[in-house]
């Protein structure tokens, strides 16, 4: 007998088979883009295992896997002994989730994600542990930028196929103090919580696994959650005067902020899909207040955008304090309807005293440490220079054609504000929730490092450059860490604490280490 993953197994010779799974998008336009390198990696791969004396079998040889139904059926095909799930661009979580939930408990999974910047593999790896954690189902992760460069990853891949896991060794972690204030902060911000209310606007975006139920939000946080269907939102849009949008646009124009407009809806951003976006920043909040919300989430992908043009403009706003016919105060709005980052969003809020709060991707990290975070373009303006007063330094461009057909503008900057920044985020661990956390610097980067960084790496999105204290990729169970400016670590710890669920900090050094 031997244990694998806490079970005892009857001892079977292997048969040295290794499943090689290629999961990917829903979206022809993004497939078609990823497919062919995702095969060069493949090839890398391949000759990889075969040097560890095992043998490959490609589940899916001619085209990535696209739909949870694909997923659910092909998987029915894996009969090795290892399982390699191989993540080569961005890849709805739930194409993995659901299917891998099938493999018998004691078949070793391997995540392994494209650690390119321009092709987010390591995105899609970050957003599928997610769901595979919440569900209990163990895996060993692998980043991998160069395919062709063997030596980079051999030892990794042979650990995980000799061993039946592979783990990096990672530096102790460092013990979070918390002082009289943190805790004060923490409750401060609990008793804040109690008793609010959530408003998700459509179902799960892209498949992903990160929704909290009614009962979890409601017995840990006291948060009531309400739900939105997307067509609601878009018909009060539809009711919203063409005057209050386009002053709405003017405003946000007077104060600084560019928009690059063209007058092809194909490939640029067009008066029309900004008024658009204007009459939904005002649907939502009409809905805010109609429904006492205080904070939200809004799909945006997949449905709402093969219809409408993008929220991102309207969410980024919405997160600033500087905004059309404002009050000062931020409205905490997460883009692709992520309940775990919302609710992060909301706890950074409070207990930074109401500052903006950033939704990010966890996208690329470079051999000097620097992490890039680069989501679709709902970072608020205030990021660009740390001003209340202004929007100079924010701009809005077309969505990504590939991924956003009916356009829409993004909410972009190069946050350039320097200082400690804090990260956290809310998830599930074997249907359990915990906060983990962690710290870090901006880099603040000159426009020649910026321009050179974004080149393969969605130059029209918003981009936060941090030097993490600690290598969150390697721990954290999502693609979304949440930021703010400031020390906040000390007071996530003991509002976890406060509500009783568990804290975990990633972090092997302090911020002036650094």
């Amino acid at each position: 007998m031997r244990e694998a993953n806490g079970l005892k197994v009857k001892e079977t010779p292997l048969n040295m088979i290794v499943d090689i799974y290629l999961p990917l998008d829903a979206r022809d336009s993004a497939n078609a883009e990823v497919w062919p390198v995702a095969l060069k990696q493949l090839d890398g791969l391949v000759a990889v295992i075969r040097k560890c004396g095992w043998e490959p079998r490609v589940l899916t040889p001619d085209k990535p896997v696209s739909s949870v139904a694909e997923g659910m059926r092909i998987i029915r095909e894996a009969k090795g002994d290892r399982f390699i799930n191989l993540m080569s661009g961005w890849a709805y979580p739930d194409f993995s989730v659901s299917p891998m939930w099938r493999l018998p408990a004691d078949v070793p999974k391997l995540l392994l994600g494209s650690a390119l910047p321009d092709f987010p593999g390591a995105v899609g790896l970050l957003a599928t542990a997610a769901g595979t954690e919440h569900m209990g189902i163990r895996t060993s992760r692998l980043f991998v930028e160069d395919f062709s460069d063997h030596e980079a990853y051999a030892a990794a891949v042979a650990d995980f196929l000799d061993k039946g896991h592979y783990e990096p060794k990672s530096p102790d972690f460092i013990d979070v103090p918390v002082t009289k204030r943190d805790a004060e902060k923490a409750r401060s911000a609990v008793a804040a919580m109690t008793g609010s209310i959530y408003g998700a606007v459509g179902p799960r975006s892209m498949e992903m696994w990160n929704k909290i139920s009614e009962a979890d939000l409601l017995r840990h946080f006291g948060v009531v959650r309400e739900g939105f269907d997307g067509l609601r939102l878009a018909k009060m849009a539809e009711k919203v005067p063409d005057s209050k949008a386009l002053g709405a646009f003017d405003f946000l124009q007077r104060k600084g902020m560019v928009f690059k407009l063209g007058t092809d809806p194909a490939v640029s951003l067009t008066h029309d899909m900004v008024l658009f976006q204007m009459k939904v920043y005002f649907a939502i909040l009409e809905l805010k207040n109609r429904f006492g919300l205080d904070f939200l989430g809004v799909q945006d992908q997949l449905d709402w955008i093969e219809h409408y043009p993008a929220t991102d403009l309207t969410l980024g706003l919405l997160n600033n304090r500087l905004r059309p016919g404002g009050d000062g105060e931020t409205v905490v709005a997460s883009t692709e309807a992520d309940d775990g980052a919302a609710l992060t969003m909301q706890i950074l809020k409070l207990l930074s005293g109401g500052d903006p709060v950033g939704f990010n991707d966890l996208r690329y990290w470079n051999s000097e440490g620097i992490y890039w975070l680069v989501n679709s373009g709902a970072l608020a303006p205030f990021f660009a220079n740390g001003s209340h007063e202004s929007l100079e330094g924010a701009w809005s461009e077309r969505q990504t054609p590939m991924y956003f057909e009916k356009g829409g503008g993004t909410c972009s900057v190069v946050v350039r504000v320097p200082g400690v920044v804090t990260w956290a985020r809310i998830s599930y661990r074997d249907h359990g929730l915990y906060l983990c956390a962690g710290r870090g610097v901006t880099d603040v980067p000159s426009e020649e490092t910026w321009t050179s960084r974004s080149a393969k790496c969605n130059p029209e999105w918003p981009h936060w450059y941090v030097k993490m204290c600690g290598r969150i990729e390697d721990h954290i169970n999502s693609n979304h860490p949440i930021t703010v400016l400031g020390d906040h670590l000390g007071a996530l710890k003991a509002l976890a604490a406060e509500i009783g669920i568990p804290f975990e900090c990633y972090d092997h050094m302090r911020p002036e280490d650094l």
